[in-house]
Formats: C-alpha cells, structure tokens, sequence
C-alpha cells in the first residue's frame, strides 16, 4: 500500500506540522486565538510543500503538560 502511494519514489519524505497549543489546554494563546494557531499551521504546511515533501503528518506536542 506505501508502495502504491508514492509511486516510484525509493525513499520518501514524510514531514511534520506541529500545531499551536489547543483551546483548554494550558499552553493555549487565548488572545491569538483560533485564527494565529490556524495561521501557524498553515504557514508551516505552505513552507514545507513549497519544499517538496511527499506526506505531512500532524501533530500536537504544544499541549503540554499533557491532560
């Protein structure tokens, strides 16, 4: 199923876009808002298709401590 995903590509790269702390955790910037995390998010993905990666996964490291 990879195989088929990618193509002929040997080798793969799969990046990462961490996304901003979440509403109700303790790191979220309640005066940025919804829209500076949505921005951040964005920009990070704009810059790393630009770059040509073949996958982006999501993560969510900034809500920490972890609830």
């Amino acid at each position: 199923m990879v195989f088929e995903f990618f193509g002929d590509k040997k080798k793969a790269v799969i990046s990462m876009a961490h996304i901003g702390a979440l509403p109700g955790t303790p790191l979220y910037d309640a005066d940025g808002g919804l829209d500076k995390l949505i921005d951040g998010v964005l920009s990070d993905i704009r810059k790393l298709q630009s770059g040509g990666v073949d996958a982006i996964m999501f993560g969510n490291e900034n809500d920490r401590p972890y609830v």
